[in-house]
């Protein structure tokens, strides 16, 4: 079940979106993640700290795309943020500034895996 947060366009209050996804990942047992918004309007962006230590940035647009940006491939947090937004994400890759970002897509996924895959993106790995 997708997250209602993530389905639906919340108002642009920093607090309204720090809150709704703190709780949907304290809902799913990850009462040690953390995050604060530094952008509330689309999209949305929050800095987050996964296991009170490690660093990620979380990007959305409401019902049409959600990435996670870290320093380092984390298998426990991705897991994580599949439970939380039910379902698998779409892929992988390493950005311009050597970070892996993780993607997924609510709305023409295929479209977006074609764009990826001419794009010349580094390290880029399909998930789903």
């Amino acid at each position: 079940m997708t997250p209602y947060w993530f389905s639906k366009k919340l108002p642009a209050s920093r607090h309204g979106v720090e809150n709704a996804i703190r709780l949907a990942f304290w809902a799913h047992g990850f009462g040690d993640s953390y995050f604060t918004c530094v952008h509330p309007e689309a999209p949305v962006r929050c800095a987050g700290l996964w296991k009170s230590n490690f660093s990620l940035d979380v990007e959305w647009v409401p019902s049409d795309y959600f990435t996670v940006t870290m320093s380092e491939p984390n298998k426990e947090a991705l897991e994580a943020f599949e439970r939380v937004l039910g379902h698998r994400a779409l892929a992988a890759y390493r950005n311009d500034k050597g970070q892996i970002v993780v993607e997924w897509r609510a709305r023409n996924p295929e479209d977006r895996w074609n764009a990826l895959s001419n794009s010349g993106i580094t390290e880029l790995e399909r998930l789903s």
